[in-house]
């Protein structure tokens, strides 16, 4: 995992992913746009820790995103491969749907993607 994590700090300077939030050191959330900030990456990364999804024996990411205010909210699960079991997409959309709480009357919208940022599948 450790090419992962030297892929996404070098994709991370092109814009595409956008700024990086350090929660630990095996877990990152890049928000994009001017609809998210800086407290909602540290928000977003409290709450997949308390989840569950982000622990300390796993190593994952994902982005926040949203081009202005109130607009919709998507949040990408950033993923090795190209699929996810079924099972996990499950858990990446009920986890996602907790996020309500911290974006209240926002629609969220939940994806994966690939380590290079594009969108795998909407789920």
């Amino acid at each position: 995992m450790g090419f992962f994590k030297s892929l996404m700090s070098v994709i991370s300077t092109d814009g595409k992913t956008g700024t990086p939030f350090k929660l630990d050191k095996n877990h990152t959330v890049y928000y994009k746009g001017k609809g998210v900030t800086n407290e909602d990456a540290a928000h977003v990364g409290g709450y997949y820790r308390g989840y569950g999804l982000f622990t300390d024996t796993n190593q994952s990411d994902i982005q926040i995103f949203s081009e202005n205010a109130n607009d919709p909210i998507q949040v990408g699960h950033i993923i090795a491969g190209k699929s996810v079991s079924p099972e996990s997409e499950t858990v990446y959309k009920d986890a996602a749907s907790g996020l309500q709480e911290l974006f209240p009357g926002r629609v969220i919208t939940v994806c994966l993607m690939d380590t290079k940022l594009n969108i795998l599948k909407k789920l």
